[in-house]
């Protein structure tokens, strides 16, 4: 199985990964360059979707952290340890020898760099280092440098920055950068993608709801169908008043997190409902923790008891409005140029952030959208004739007929 990554680094970064991405055929990787790490908070909310975002260290991440919460996705970056140290300076040995006492060092954590230099025994050799964090400011840390060098006391600078390595070498003065070894880079990578079936496999775990009326009210099969499809669900009938529902813990996870979703489940209802989830390992699991749960609620609530016995609610738990138009100017520029509807459009990016896998077929949105096959092979058609949508492979049927198309979606809908 492979699994999609969105990668944002630096353009040297991203170029020296190319060179070796090859050495990790599992991983399929989309990358995403910034000039400096602030950068990176813009990129995160044009991500194609994938499976998760790497970092190429601490401060893009810092930067985009906010973006990353709101993503249905994990992330992961890079750390700066004590191996990035040793490897930098094993470089610079061949490349540009230079006496320890006069380097002058932009670093995360300078007491890693004194480790190091003690265990090479260069207890006496003290470079001229400053501590840099997220909240750094670019020209300082170019001063600090240029300042050294140009009063002499130092000859080479050695940046943790792209932006500061790029700004030191315009005005004339001897810099490298810090180098992060490729076997970290690629533990790195392999990490994330552990990370990224983790979050698959926790959010394919079972999920049983149940949608309830008082007993002399019938459920509207329209309301049924409308919260099923919100969360990829196949539904029982139990009684007039109760149905049952049968999906995945990530479908409905995705679902409690979007308040202005639930409250369109109860809002719309000609009678009060009741809506109770549980997850379990099992089937007998989530069924008795969905009981459980149903047993709390109350008129026009949800709530959620987990495999760990926590139990959330009363969902929806804020005031959000549903938000009836699409201010994205990327989204609104995709409806004009294909002619789908801002509605048609704006469940298709629903679709694909409620969906744990990059790929699907006509009939996945089809169940989805709850709409006939022919109008959600048009939606398609138009989102591949723009290329916001590809045909990336087949899937065998069990029946006689064609091979459905897998498709993928090739426009960013984490923003």
């Amino acid at each position: 199985m492979i699994t999609r990554i969105a990668v944002l680094g630096s353009a040297n970064f991203i170029k020296r990964l190319r060179s070796f991405e090859h050495e990790l055929p599992s991983i399929k990787m989309d990358y995403y360059t910034y000039n400096i790490p602030s950068d990176a908070k813009d990129i995160v909310s044009i991500i194609k979707p994938c499976d998760a975002v790497f970092f190429s260290g601490s401060f893009p991440f810092y930067y985009a952290q906010e973006s990353v919460l709101k993503l249905p996705i994990p992330s992961f970056y890079l750390k700066q340890d004590e191996s990035v140290i040793t490897t930098t300076l094993l470089s610079l040995s061949f490349t540009h020898p230079t006496a320890i006492h006069k380097l002058s060092i932009d670093i995360i954590d300078p007491a890693s760099a004194m480790s190091v230099l003690e265990d090479i025994g260069q207890f006496n050799e003290t470079p001229f280092l400053m501590k840099i964090d997220t909240s750094f400011d670019l020209e300082e840390i170019v001063a600090f440098h240029t300042n050294l060098q140009k009063n002499g006391s130092s000859l080479l600078a050695i940046t943790s920055i792209h932006a500061v390595y790029q700004r030191l070498r315009d005005n004339g003065l001897s810099v490298v950068r810090m180098i992060d070894p490729k076997s970290s880079i690629i533990k790195g990578l392999e990490d994330t993608k552990s990370l990224a079936l983790l979050f698959k496999s926790q959010s394919a775990k079972i999920a049983i709801g149940y949608i309830q009326t008082s007993k002399s009210q019938a459920i509207s099969e329209d309301k049924v169908k409308q919260i099923a499809a919100a969360i990829q669900a196949n539904t029982v009938k139990e009684a007039d008043n109760l149905y049952s529902l049968f999906s995945t813990q990530g479908n409905v996870e995705e679902a409690l997190n979007n308040n202005s979703m639930i409250n369109s489940w109860l809002s719309s209802s000609s009678s009060p409902i009741k809506i109770a989830f549980g997850y379990g390992k099992t089937v007998i699991e989530a069924t008795q923790n969905a009981k459980d749960a149903l047993s709390y609620t109350t008129d026009n609530t949800a709530y959620l008891l987990t495999d760990s016995k926590e139990l959330l609610g009363p969902f929806p738990n804020s005031n959000r409005q549903v938000e009836l138009k699409n201010s994205d100017p990327l989204l609104v520029q995709i409806a004009k140029q294909t002619t789908l509807s801002p509605a048609n459009l704006s469940k298709v990016v629903k679709f694909s952030r409620l969906r744990k896998s990059t790929e699907f077929t006509a009939y996945d949105l089809e169940v989805y959208l709850q709409v006939s096959r022919r109008t959600t092979e048009r939606i398609l058609k138009k989102l591949t004739d723009h290329g916001y949508a590809q045909i990336i492979g087949e899937e065998m049927t069990f029946h006689q007929g064609r091979p459905r198309d897998i498709y993928e979606l090739n426009f960013p809908s984490y923003s």
